[in-house]
């Protein structure tokens, strides 16, 4: 709810500053200025409204691509109605050429599109433009390793597997190490056991974050159990007991085990 907050914030102070450098008449200022008193006091409702009035009186083109990028930002990050933001994400593309506002506008559509609305056909639509602007953008490792993420989302493996081996070919690629937590979760999706639990073996070689070593360790554990490696299973489960958030999952993994070997035995 904090971060929510803040990125509502965040979101008025960037919008702000775009229209502080701008240059329109006294008229339209004052329109603006009314806008952005309605942000301030989240009328959202009201705000869009009166940047829809200024719409209808064809302001520049320069003006009318922060307004859609600000009617974006409050569609989406105000009031969650994310297809509405998008489609004025999408009026930007239209009335510039700007490397700036193509980018960014993208982005949006990118992001929303991948984690909210679920459409992943227009989220790698999104994210391959990024990956093949001209020049490379400085979030070029995000982009590509967004992409990769979306095909594995989509269901598209080949096509995440060859994306995950590119980053996986420059340790210098901010998700290098995360590449190999990605292909052992794409192994095990397609069930290919082995060859998951190998990734995630190099995965946890490189990864420091905790949290992040525990939540594989018990997927690693699944994939072991699936396998009927039940010793290899069981110690991997004890490893991160009182670790895992969930206790009572855990437990019953290892009961489920004991009583499994047991039998074995008989």
């Amino acid at each position: 709810m904090i971060q929510l907050q803040k990125n509502k914030i965040l979101a008025l102070v960037f919008i702000s500053a775009f229209f502080i450098s701008c240059d329109f008449t006294p008229r339209l200022h004052k329109k603006i200025l009314g806008a952005q008193e309605y942000i301030r006091l989240q009328q959202y409702r009201k705000a869009i409204s009166q940047y829809e009035l200024i719409l209808k009186d064809n302001p520049p083109n320069d003006i009318k691509v922060k307004i859609f990028y600000q009617l974006g930002e409050l569609y989406s990050i105000n009031l969650g109605e994310n297809k509405k933001a998008i489609k004025y994400y999408r009026e930007i593309k239209k009335v510039t050429d700007s490397p700036l506002w193509l980018v960014k506008s993208e982005e949006r559509i990118g992001d929303i599109s991948f984690n909210f609305t679920k459409d992943y056909i227009q989220s790698e639509k999104s994210y391959k433009l990024l990956v093949d602007f001209t020049p490379r953008l400085e979030r070029f490792d995000f982009y590509q390793f967004r992409l990769a993420q979306n095909y594995l989302k989509a269901n598209e493996y080949h096509k995440a597997y060859i994306e995950f081996l590119k980053i996986q070919s420059s340790t210098n690629h901010k998700f290098y190490v995360q590449s190999f937590y990605q292909i052992g979760l794409l192994n095990f999706q397609k069930k290919n056991w082995k060859e998951a639990v190998d990734s995630w073996k190099e995965y946890l070689k490189r990864e420091t974050n905790k949290e992040n070593l525990v939540q594989t360790k018990f997927l690693m554990a699944n994939a072991y159990e699936t396998m009927e490696e039940l010793k290899k299973a069981y110690n991997l489960y004890y490893s991160i007991l009182g670790e895992y958030p969930n206790t009572e999952v855990l437990q019953n993994r290892l009961n489920s085990i004991f009583h499994r070997r047991v039998s074995r035995k008989r």
